[in-house]
Order: structure tokens, then sequence, then C-alpha cells
């Protein structure tokens, strides 16, 4: 009697199951990345509040952004890394009270990327203006960290007439020098900075974690993994020639034209080891008057992830 081939087979040996199911796991933590899940649950958390995801093509760039809220517009500029919702989404809630809230991806980060070739300082003010321009915004307020603080200077300083007040967190505007740099490669024996802020294998994630954070949350190597993958698996070229070329300008940045005069709040983590509290002190006294420093205590290079509440709190009262 001929029996089902189901039935024919050998039966499965325990050590089997164990082995099998060890392989469906993994294929199923490959499939569920945590980051990306983590990533649509704050756009939602957005959408619940009225905040729009939209993208719009803008010469030969296609800008991500997300847009919501009423009241004088506020423009929440992110740092090198992540998307800006990552970075920005403990202060976008309180600023939506009494604010438009505008946040972008910048160019080669989340899902904003240009035809155009060009990595240079300039031609992501260009891109911020004109995006100002399709939203019908005339003047709005900045607020940037680290990369994204640069960029909101340099606008500031460029077009002083698109924008009202500047807030910038642990970046330095144009009180960077080479030493500066220099102390910073020697501080993480790096020979290049893309080797620090560019991440190439998982142990490099826990790396900029310790960057970001003055107590670095603990995580698995398998969530480095999938953040290596969500967060700079795109892109990443892109990001290196960024990095490239504002290091390249950084040192630069004082013989441009224009000057920042505008009203600013310049927020600082205590042990910020990227742009230590000593060039935010430098960068106070450079604005003459027009800067206040707040420092954030226990805190690294990234206080709006660390100490989001404060953060969120110190920029409603400014703005």
């Amino acid at each position: 009697m001929l029996q089902p081939d189901l039935l024919r087979r050998r039966p499965v040996r325990p050590r089997g199951l164990l082995v099998l199911s060890a392989t469906v796991m993994l294929e199923l933590v490959a499939a569920c990345n945590v980051v990306r899940i983590g990533e649509r649950q704050l756009v939602r958390k957005l959408e619940r509040r009225g905040v729009r995801s939209e993208s719009v093509r803008l010469g030969d760039a296609n800008v991500h952004y997300f847009d919501g809220g009423e009241g004088p517009a506020v423009v929440l500029l992110h740092g090198f890394g992540a998307s800006a919702v990552w970075q920005w989404h403990e202060q976008i809630g309180p600023l939506l009270a009494n604010h438009r809230v505008i946040v972008p991806d910048l160019l080669w980060f989340g899902d904003s990327w240009s035809k155009r070739r060009d990595f240079g300082i300039d031609y992501q003010l260009e891109v911020v203006v004109e995006l100002l321009d399709h939203l019908g915004i005339d003047n709005a307020s900045f607020v940037g960290i680290s990369y994204g603080g640069i960029v909101a200077h340099e606008l500031a300083a460029m077009h002083p007439e698109r924008v009202a007040k500047l807030a910038i967190l642990d970046s330095p505007g144009r009180s960077y020098t080479a030493e500066d740099l220099a102390a910073m490669l020697q501080r993480f024996a790096v020979s290049h900075v893309g080797d620090l802020l560019v991440p190439s294998k998982p142990e490099d994630v826990q790396t900029l974690l310790e960057l970001g954070y003055y107590k670095p949350p603990k995580t698995p190597r398998w969530i480095h993994t999938q953040v290596l993958d969500a967060m700079y698996g795109r892109f990443r070229e892109e990001k290196t020639q960024l990095l490239e070329g504002m290091i390249e300008q950084l040192g630069a940045l004082d013989q441009r034209p224009g000057e920042v005069t505008h009203e600013t709040l310049l927020i600082w983590g205590e042990h910020d080891s990227v742009f230590p509290l000593e060039i935010g002190r430098r960068f106070e006294a450079a604005m003459r008057g027009r800067a206040r420093l707040r420092v954030v205590e226990r805190a690294g290079h990234a206080p709006n992830l660390e100490h989001g509440p404060l953060v969120a709190r110190w920029l409603v009262e400014f703005l």
C-alpha cells in the first residue's frame, strides 16, 4: 500500500527542529526591521497630530518633509545620520501648539535626494529656500543640530530676510578651526571623520551611540545591524561626499560673506565629544551679545534625544 509522501519522510529530530526554528527566527528578524517599524510608528504618531508627510520635486531634487500646525513657521534641520523624524520627534509635538512646524529630510537623508551631484552646503541652502518658496513661507525661525545647525547658520548669514530667530544645537557656526578638527580626529584615533560618522559595520553603530549620548543605550548587535541597513544602507556614498564637503568648508566658513545678526539660542551637551563645549562658548562670544548659551547637563552630542522634553521646553520658551 502506497503511503503519502509526508508519512514516508523521516521524522525530524529535536536538534533539527531547533536549527529550523532558529533559522526561521533569524529570517523573521531580518524581515521585521525594528528600526523601520519604529520609524513608521513615529510617522503615524505625527499623522495623528495632523502633521502630513509630503514630497515635492524642486528642480533636480526630490525633497521629503513633514508639515503641520498653525502659527509662525519653524523649520527643524536634522544632523548627520538618521532621517529627520528620528531626531526631532520629541520636539515636534510641543512646538505644534503655537507654530507651523516644517521638518525636512536634507538631501541624501531619509527620502530626499537629487540628480545633481553637488554636495556643498550652498546646494543644501538652495533647496531649503526653494522649499520655503514652495510652501509660501517668507520668513521662519530655524532650529538645527550639528550638520543641520551649520546649514541653518549659513542660511541666516546668506539669506537673513528669510530667518526670524535661530536656535543651534551642538554645532560650531563659523567658530570651528583646523585645530578643532585635528583634536577631534586624535580623540577618536581616526584619520578621517567619515570613519567616525558614516558607519560601515555594526560595531561602528555602537561608537555613534557613544558619541551622541552621555549614557548610551545598551542595544544588541542585531539592532546595530538593522540600524546600519535602515539608516545608512541608502545614499552611503553621497553621505560620505557630503561629510567630506562639510569638513573642507568648516575651517573656511569665517571667510564666507554675510553675518548672523539674529537673536540666537545655543543649546549644548555638557559632554559633547564631537564639538566640545569650549567651541560653544567660543561661538557665544563671537555673536557679541546676540546669542545665549544653555548647557544640558549629563548630555552628549545629541541632547535633543537624550533630554528631549527639556530641549523642547527651551525651544518653546525661546520661539
